[in-house]
């Protein structure tokens, strides 16, 4: 039986998968927000007694507050979880090491009401304790998720990678959504009109990775080009496009455009 402490997106919305896929729910503690078609607990403590797993999906900073309020005869032998991608395992203190576990979900959920179908498409990274890690592992096989087992000492670099890769990308687009409006673009046309581009860049990176899917002037090596980019950029926009550029002049091996990339004087 698994249990969830903690009412969010999150945990709504895993909980709803495991049980489509044959998983026995035993139900939620949280202060609101329980869905009606999950049982509600009065206390957390009866929710652990009534579960042999036990996912805290609550926020990052309340994980330890919510494990260190847990009885603890209560909670000897149960597997406990957390979904946190920037907290270890290590945050449950006291605990059996053995049994405890963060196995974070690399998707955001927008729903308490999240698709199975994306969550099934979702990658989980785990890291933790033997027995633990083990029994998440197979019920992630059963429910046919991909997963790897990662050190807690690489849990913060794990997370910023993420961050690279969901929140970082969406400032970028914050950025460009910006630079047309400055050209003139109505503020409700300029990201509709970004959206095609954003969309098969992303797709193209998926499907075919990293370098394949370069394009654009740096991946051409055209530094005239870059020079009138950086003639008309300023301040945050400019290091933002100078930073990233090296990236790809690396990426691209054209690192002829490193120094150009490095210099101050473009005005």
């Amino acid at each position: 039986m698994i249990g969830f402490i903690g009412a969010g997106k999150a945990g709504c919305s895993l909980a709803r998968y495991f049980r489509k896929n044959g998983e026995e729910i035993s139900g939620f503690y949280g202060r609101s927000g329980v869905p009606e078609d999950l049982t509600r607990f009065n206390t957390a403590d009866e929710l652990v007694k009534s579960s042999d797993m036990i996912f805290i999906t609550v926020s990052d900073s309340a994980i330890g507050t919510v494990w260190n309020g847990l009885d603890g005869s209560a909670v000897r032998g149960k597997l406990i979880y957390h979904i946190s991608g920037a907290e270890s395992s290590e945050v449950f203190c006291g605990a059996d090491p053995d049994l405890v576990c963060s196995a974070h979900p690399l998707l955001a959920f927008s729903t308490k009401e999240t698709p199975a179908e994306q969550i099934k498409r979702a990658f989980f990274t785990l890291e933790g304790g033997d027995t633990a890690v083990k029994a998440v592992s197979e019920l992630l096989d059963r429910c046919g998720n991909r997963y790897a087992v990662i050190k807690p000492e690489v849990k913060p670099l794990y997370h910023a990678a993420a961050c690279f890769a969901s929140n970082l990308v969406t400032a970028v687009c914050a950025e460009a959504e910006k630079m047309l409006c400055r050209c003139g673009f109505a503020e409700e046309d300029a990201l509709s009109a970004l959206a095609p581009l954003i969309e098969e860049n992303v797709r193209n990176v998926c499907e075919s990775g990293i370098r394949p899917s370069l394009t654009g002037p740096v991946s051409r090596g055209d530094a005239e080009t870059v020079e009138k980019h950086l003639a008309v950029l300023e301040g945050r926009d400019r290091e933002i496009y100078m930073r990233l550029s090296a990236v790809l002049a690396e990426i691209s091996g054209n690192t002829e455009l490193l120094s150009l990339l490095q210099r101050t004087d473009h005005n």
